[in-house]
């Protein structure tokens, strides 16, 4: 799932996809924008086939905790 994520991660951050790591934060060492982030959640909800609720978002700050919130949406 990381390989994944990481090919739509540099859609929108001018990384190596080798530099994103699950513990990189999306602000902080991605430079991910709000728009950005949001832009790339809908990408995730496309390539999952989850449907993310972005009341639930507010706690994401890592790529580890994008691959959490993917997990449980395709648990549910």
């Amino acid at each position: 799932m990381l390989e994944k994520i990481r090919d739509i991660m540099t859609r929108y951050v001018e990384l190596n996809p080798d530099d994103i790591k699950e513990e990189s934060k999306l602000v902080e060492d991605l430079g991910l924008t709000s728009f950005a982030f949001m832009s790339m959640m809908g990408d995730f909800e496309e390539e999952f086939e989850i449907t993310v609720d972005e009341t639930e978002l507010t706690d994401i700050t890592t790529v580890g905790d994008i691959i959490a919130y993917i997990e449980k949406k395709q648990a549910e």
